[in-house]
């Protein structure tokens, strides 16, 4: 768990901790991280830490948390929204920005909370294609269950070919496959 920052201040002291998680995740498994060590890199005291965070796992929560919530409030705006491909591609720049959180990620194997932090912002913030919406809840969910999983695990993909292709690129290859039939005979 993490606390909700009320100001600007408290919100940037939580950030904070946050990337420096993240950096030191760029470097060692998240088991050997602790808040011992994230406390000393910062020089600030360990209580410090307990002021925004229950656990390491809370400040991982709140890192994933505040990143998907920087995806919906701002980066998902940017570019052409007015295509499905548009919208791909502003989803792969978005990821593609944030490459160190993926390959901290994959690197401690944790890559499953981002898939259901995602999955979980993605339900709860309702995003949702516009002829889901007279569906039944339970079609709504697993829709986008489908969809959050499909998408970052193309993001997954091509982090482990060192994103060789541009956004547009993967974009126009996510097109592609919900425009073809999911079984080619």
């Amino acid at each position: 768990m993490y606390k909700i920052c009320r100001t600007e201040q408290s919100a940037a002291r939580q950030k904070m901790f946050e990337q420096r998680l993240l950096q030191a995740m760029l470097s060692r498994d998240y088991e050997d991280i602790s808040i011992s060590d994230l406390c000393d890199q910062l020089q600030v005291p360990r209580k410090s830490f307990y002021r925004y965070f229950s656990s390491k796992d809370g400040a991982l929560q709140a890192l994933l948390d505040h990143t998907l919530l920087e995806f919906v409030q701002e980066d998902f705006r940017k570019g052409d929204r007015s295509t499905a491909m548009g919208e791909l591609e502003s989803f792969f720049v978005f990821w593609y920005a944030h490459r160190d959180l993926i390959k901290a990620l994959v690197r401690s194997r944790l890559v499953g909370i981002l898939v259901e932090r995602a999955t979980y912002h993605a339900i709860h913030e309702r995003m949702m294609p516009q002829y889901l919406l007279s569906k039944p809840l339970e079609v709504q969910q697993m829709a986008l269950t489908f969809t959050v999983c499909g998408l970052l695990s193309m993001v997954l993909q091509w982090h482990n070919h060192n994103y060789r292709e541009t956004p547009g690129e993967i974009a126009r290859i996510a097109s592609m496959m919900l425009a073809m039939p999911l079984i080619q005979k």
